[in-house]
């Protein structure tokens, strides 16, 4: 029995000494188990920690939120909404641009809807591409969207293009309907050379993204 006594003891005091020669922060108090044999083997000592600190949790770090999709360009007061790209030609002074649903002016240059726009050939961007903006009729001529609008297409000249000139195949003529719409037809290298000359202003048909007609506006 006495060395039970002795061994509890030495057990408190060793936990003591532990828990005051530990860090600033105050230690969990501990909890001692002393079991006595009925016989006459020594006792039993199990020191058990009062409690355990958690492993740290690492902070969450919050997801990145996703970059916004390329979002269609909203339409300036200057775009008619009710007059939407389609087969239906085109008030030919309309005083709005036409306007293209759907079409994102974010990506890359690309055709516009099917349809017949209104609008002016840039230039060309290689020897089958054309590049054209819409167009509005604006005191007493067509203007084209202000500078960083945005909007602008390319398409390629189909194979088989239709094009009808108002000043004749050399541009000496006057070759138009009572629409001031043009009625010569011209080749497709002489379509491509008026477009790079950047003045050539037509209803523009697109068909499965390619030009497939262009009728020059007289004005």
């Amino acid at each position: 029995m006495t060395t039970y006594i002795r061994q509890a003891a030495l057990a408190v005091a060793i936990l003591s000494l532990a828990a005051c020669s530990g860090t600033e922060a105050a230690a969990p108090a501990a909890t001692v188990t002393v079991t006595a044999p009925a016989s006459s083997a020594p006792a039993t000592v199990t020191a058990t920690p009062a409690g355990t600190p958690e492993a740290a949790t690492p902070a969450a770090t919050p997801s990145p939120e996703p970059s916004p999709a390329n979002q269609v360009t909203e339409p300036s007061g200057e775009y008619d909404q009710s007059d939407v790209i389609g087969p239906k030609q085109p008030r030919i002074r309309g005083a709005k641009f036409q306007f293209d649903p759907g079409h994102d002016f974010t990506k890359r240059i690309s055709p516009s809807a099917d349809g017949i726009l209104r609008g002016r050939f840039v230039t060309m961007k290689d020897g089958d591409t054309a590049e054209y903006v819409p167009v509005r009729w604006d005191g007493g001529t067509y203007v084209t969207p202000a500078e960083g609008d945005g909007t602008a297409y390319a398409a390629t000249l189909a194979p088989g293009v239709v094009y009808l000139s108002a000043t004749g195949c050399t541009g000496n003529d006057q070759t138009i309907n009572d629409d001031a719409l043009g009625t010569q037809r011209c080749s497709r290298a002489r379509l491509a050379e008026h477009a790079r000359d950047g003045r050539l202003t037509a209803m523009i048909t697109v068909t499965n993204g390619q030009v497939t007609k262009v009728v020059e506006i007289y004005f």
